[in-house]
């Protein structure tokens, strides 16, 4: 047999093993069936956040002084409100603007900056009282807050929001200074009231635990509440409604311009 012929011979028998080997692979299995994809759903925008302007300035409303020079001025004003004479024991005379700012901001968080604080302390230690797995707050506590609470009832509204609104400019510089650049303080004021007068209604004595130093609601719940919120549990549930029923009172009058 010639070369060529062996060679087609050859040929021929590598074709058919070929043609046998792919004959006995298993089959490739059927492509996979496509995902469905979802859709993706459609972001609706948030709401805008609420917005609460403030009345303009009158246009022969005296000039007014700086910021960093203001405390004589605004004490003065703040003092004038009827009502509000006996707050001359109380205030901080210093940064009195900003202290009034940095506390407003701070009552629906964690903790307030005691040392920015506006007013004077309570006179007095936190009164507890003993009970069978700890203390409870005691009947004696509330007392302490009775003068402080009592200012805050008498202190003629319609004015001390007409002050307000007077010095907003300068609240309103005190708290983009506070880090809101773009902030109104108006809107973080009424959002801070409305904070405030949710606050739960807690059925008394509430029990305290000591775990450290300090006392702590044994409610987690509580303790893990706003500064704001725990500071109105502490003066007792007669003075946390007075104290509500006044903020409500403000807030009507903040938002009033805005409709």
């Amino acid at each position: 047999m010639t070369a060529t012929r062996w060679g087609l011979v050859l040929a021929a028998l590598v074709a058919v093993a070929i043609g046998v080997w792919l004959w006995l692979q298993p089959p490739p299995p059927p492509p996979p069936a496509p995902v469905p994809v979802a859709a993706t759903p459609v972001t609706e925008p948030a709401p805008p956040a609420p917005d609460f302007p403030v009345p303009p300035p009158a246009p022969d409303a005296p000039p007014m002084p700086a910021l960093d020079d203001s405390d004589g001025a605004f004490r003065e004003a703040l003092l004038a409100v009827p009502g509000a004479a006996t707050l001359d024991g109380w205030l901080i005379p210093d940064l009195l603007v900003r202290r009034i700012v940095v506390t407003i901001d701070n009552l629906p968080r964690d903790r307030v900056a005691l040392k920015l604080r506006p007013l004077k302390p309570v006179e007095g230690p936190f009164d507890v009282d003993p009970a069978a797995s700890g203390w409870t707050i005691g009947v004696l506590n509330a007392p302490r807050y009775g003068s402080a609470v009592t200012v805050l009832q008498v202190i003629d509204t319609d004015a001390l929001v007409a002050l307000y609104f007077r010095w907003y400019p300068r609240f309103q510089q005190a708290y983009r200074e506070l880090g809101y650049p773009e902030g109104r303080f108006n809107n973080r004021v009424v959002e801070v009231l409305d904070h405030l007068i949710a606050t739960p209604d807690v059925p008394e004595p509430i029990a305290l635990v000591k775990p450290k130093v300090y006392n702590e609601y044994a409610d987690p719940a509580l303790e893990n509440a706003s500064a704001g919120r725990r500071l109105l549990w502490r003066i007792g549930r007669d003075h946390r409604l007075a104290v509500i029923d006044k903020l409500k009172a403000i807030r009507a009058r903040i938002v009033a311009p805005a409709g």
